[in-house]
């Protein structure tokens, strides 16, 4: 079992104490810090100032981007297979 080691982090001006793993730490401030980031762009670009609408445009916005790149990785991958099985196919046809 990862060792785990306290993560205390503020989102939205709210307190987090959290256990984490070693590796998952550096994860979870990045995170903390580009979540407060965008609530603060939010804040100043669209004039919202309460933190619950600042959160759910933020969460909004991840999801959107996290599921934009799986499309994305998702595509990448069907289009590196279809090349490796073309590959497969004309190395099989070489070596019969």
């Amino acid at each position: 079992m990862a060792d785990k080691v306290p993560c205390n982090i503020v989102v939205a001006h709210e307190p987090f104490s959290l256990s984490v793993g070693k590796e998952e730490e550096e994860f979870v401030r990045k995170a903390a810090k580009l979540i407060n980031e965008k609530m603060d762009s939010y804040r100043e670009t669209k004039k919202v100032d309460s933190h619950q609408r600042l959160l759910a445009i933020v969460a909004l916005d991840f999801v959107m981007s996290n599921l934009k790149f799986g499309a994305k990785h998702s595509d990448l991958q069907k289009s590196v297979m279809g090349k490796v099985s073309e590959l497969d196919k004309l190395l099989s046809s070489v070596t019969e």
